[in-house]
């Protein structure tokens, strides 16, 4: 047999000869390939990430230098204020306020988000304490939302004209100004509806499913333990039925809800007693003819309407302004809004909490 080539050992039969590695000769490429060369990859990724978030960063900076002289509120929320009607570039202002879809507040927002309904209204009327504000319009456009929202946004409003007689304040509908969003409403001196709006719903509900019927044929059943003192514990539950005496109870928190509301309608329409707010309240939707028909509103109107009305007040030039929040650093990067479940406010109204809530709302304007 000849013999094999120096530094060149055997292999076994049936196995093709390697390339021998010659002293000072660099190994393949797949043999170089390392944890070092992940490590390297793995670093410029990091590298364009940081690049790219430098690049935004510096977008933002630029944005807010540009708008800087808009201002900011007390809590550090900066903003811009949109041009809407009256004279631009007046020096006095009347601020219009938004309250517009569901009536919630929900959860802690992202990243400073804009918040729910009773902190945009408080950070706005905050603003309408400013000297060169001299009318806010409440511009309403909701099917109402919790009892409990509803109320706290009122009672701002209420507050807000208490502490600053000399302001004007104007409620003007959109297409719908319904239970809560009416509720607030009333808070104002003047209430406008434009000749489309829908308005009313004055009344409460609470809405739950029972399943009670199909679990029972499908053999499930919920076992719940409470003691023999709390036998209302698991009131409403889904798999029972529902007994005659947690009805009473719940109808009569209802009942008690809904004088609440009858009372505020009372006394913010100077032009009702109890007695008309009560033919009014049977939890009906009207149309705006309707609703001035029943006093529910002063006037059928639109922005002109409205315009009119703080110009004969004020007696100056003004300009109505919105303040829009400005984008956040959160916002370009995560999207952040008001935290919310299944996507709209409706959905986040009805399930903030782990049942059933008490509402003024109308379903029907979902």
């Amino acid at each position: 047999m000849s013999a094999l080539p120096p530094n060149v050992d055997a292999v076994p039969p049936g196995v093709p000869p390697q390339p021998p590695h010659w002293p000072g000769q660099a190994p393949s490429p797949r043999e170089s390939r390392g944890v070092s060369f992940f490590i390297a990859i793995f670093l410029g990724i990091l590298l364009v990430a940081s690049g790219g978030l430098n690049v935004l960063l510096l977008l933002v900076s630029v944005g807010s230098i540009a708008g800087a002289g808009l201002g900011a509120d007390a809590d550090g929320v900066a903003f811009d204020e949109v041009h809407i009607a009256g004279e631009r570039g007046a020096e006095l202002k009347v601020l219009q306020i938004g309250v517009r879809g569901a009536i919630a507040e929900g959860a802690s927002p992202l990243l400073g988000a804009a918040g729910g309904t009773v902190s945009q209204l408080k950070r706005a009327l905050r603003r309408a304490a400013d000297d060169d504000v001299v009318g806010v319009l409440l511009y309403i456009d909701s099917p109402g939302g919790g009892v409990t929202d509803s109320d706290i946004c009122y009672k701002l409003v209420r507050e807000f004209r208490r502490k600053h007689p000399e302001k004007p304040v104007l409620a003007l509908f959109g297409d719908l100004a319904a239970s809560g969003g009416y509720y607030i409403a009333v808070a104002a001196e003047r209430i406008v509806a434009r000749r489309t709006t829908i308005t009313g719903s004055i009344g409460v509900i609470m809405s739950s499913w029972n399943f009670a019927e199909l679990a029972k044929r499908h053999g499930v059943d919920q076992i719940a333990i409470k003691s023999d003192r709390t036998p209302f514990k698991d009131m409403l539950s889904p798999t029972r039925a529902m007994t005659g005496e947690e009805k009473d109870m719940l109808t009569s928190i209802v009942d008690e809800l809904f004088d609440q509301f009858v009372t505020v309608v009372d006394e913010g329409r100077d032009n009702l007693d109890r007695q008309g707010v009560l033919k009014a309240a049977n939890g009906g939707v009207y149309t705006a003819a309707q609703a001035k028909a029943l006093g529910l509103v002063d006037e059928i109107g639109d922005d002109d309407a409205a315009l009119a009305w703080f110009a004969e007040k004020l007696g100056e030039p003004f300009a109505i302004v919105e303040p829009r929040r400005r984008a956040s650093l959160g916002d370009l990067l995560f999207g952040a809004v008001t935290a919310r479940q299944g996507g709209d406010p409706v959905t986040a109204l009805l399930h903030q909490s782990t049942g059933p809530r008490f509402l003024y709302f109308w379903e029907g304007g979902r």
